[in-house]
């Protein structure tokens, strides 16, 4: 009797230990692996932010403005504030006169997520620095036909306009256009496709 109650005891007890085992799966190992598979832009910030004070010269010439050369120094992106600080997820900055913000989610590895443009005044030349600063970001990120871009913004835009509450997407490439209708404004954002 007495040799039946260990054996008894190791019976029950094996199973849990199994289960203990199997579960005992750290933090830092599931956010290693989330990390891993979430898909960034494949650039960094600072480099965003060179190509996108590069383009925006050409998105104004394009655009034929003869204003072009004065206006393009408005909209310059401090390329020293784009920095990945390891609490710091997410960069801000504004651009222009009517200080369209433009934002910027790191993803694990510390490339960009996603970037996106914040239009808050209801003003036509805030909206028409919302459409630029949208253009250039496009032009940086992505490879569609750049004599198509504005009318697809656009697009994008007057249908999340028409349709509160509803995101508005489009796929250009690997890449994600999206506009919706947030508490602070109009948001216009570019991601990888998942």
């Amino acid at each position: 009797m007495n040799t039946h109650i260990p054996r008894l005891c190791t019976l029950l007890l094996l199973p849990l230990a199994i289960l203990l085992g199997g579960c005992d799966h750290s933090i830092d190992d599931r956010l290693a692996a989330q990390a891993a598979a979430e898909k960034s832009l494949g650039i960094s910030a600072e480099l965003f932010a060179t190509r996108f004070n590069r383009t925006l010269a050409d998105v104004l010439a394009d655009r034929k403005d003869d204003d072009a050369a004065r206006m393009a120094p408005l909209y310059v992106i401090d390329v020293t504030a784009m920095v990945n600080h390891k609490e710091q997820y997410v960069y801000q900055t504004e651009v222009g006169p009517a200080r369209t913000t433009i934002f910027g989610h790191f993803a694990g590895n510390g490339n960009l997520k996603s970037v996106g443009a914040l239009l808050t005044e209801r003003s036509e030349g805030a909206r028409a620095e919302f459409y630029l600063c949208a253009e250039t970001m496009s032009r940086v990120l992505t490879n569609g036909p750049k004599e198509k871009l504005p009318d697809l913004i656009k697009r994008l835009t007057e249908n999340a306009l028409n349709n509160p509450g509803q995101q508005m997407t489009e796929v250009i490439g690997d890449k994600i256009l999206s506009v919706t209708i947030v508490k602070s404004g109009l948001l216009f954002q570019i991601e990888h496709q998942q």
